[in-house]
């Protein structure tokens, strides 16, 4: 079922209901996300070690979230879904970075955080949750017939 809210772009306080709700969805996706990479990397450290456990869950976890954005918090975007998973994965990159960059660090230089690595999967998953948000919402799953944010007046005739 795609929920995507139908009503007109962010202007007033509909707009603004609208982006709240999304956000809303967008932690409540992140968090189903975060139980999957937290769950796999606590299962996997000790065999493979912090850093394999962290680069087999992650991506399964971005995968998650890929599709619970997609059905629940912004609805599919007019690409083919093989096209919309893969920008959706190169979108976040940069989320990406900054959230294994968070947990590497935290893991290397905590002992409390590397005997649990979950908590470095939380620190990092806060970290680039925002950057996440914004990327999924005007690259990844923006349909073709929603406006695109308004230019700045020096851009505009």
């Amino acid at each position: 079922m795609n929920v995507r809210d139908k009503e007109k772009p962010e202007c007033g306080p509909q707009g603004q209901q609208r982006l709240l709700r999304q956000m809303w969805r967008f932690f409540l996706v992140g968090s189903a996300a975060f139980m999957v990479n937290g769950v796999l990397v606590e299962i996997l450290v000790h065999p493979i070690g912090p850093v394999k456990a962290q680069l087999f869950a992650f991506p399964l976890a971005a995968t998650v979230a890929w599709w619970l954005n997609r059905t629940y918090t912004f609805g599919a975007s007019s690409s083919a879904l093989h096209r919309e998973w893969f920008t959706y994965i190169m979108a976040n990159g940069i989320g990406w970075l900054i959230n294994n960059g968070v947990y590497l660090l935290l893991i290397y230089r905590f002992r409390l955080v590397a005997q649990h690595p979950s908590l470095a999967v939380a620190a990092g998953s806060i970290a680039g949750m925002f950057v996440n948000f914004i990327l999924s919402r005007q690259l990844v799953f923006r349909k073709n017939d929603v406006p695109p944010l308004p230019k700045t007046s020096s851009s505009l005739h």
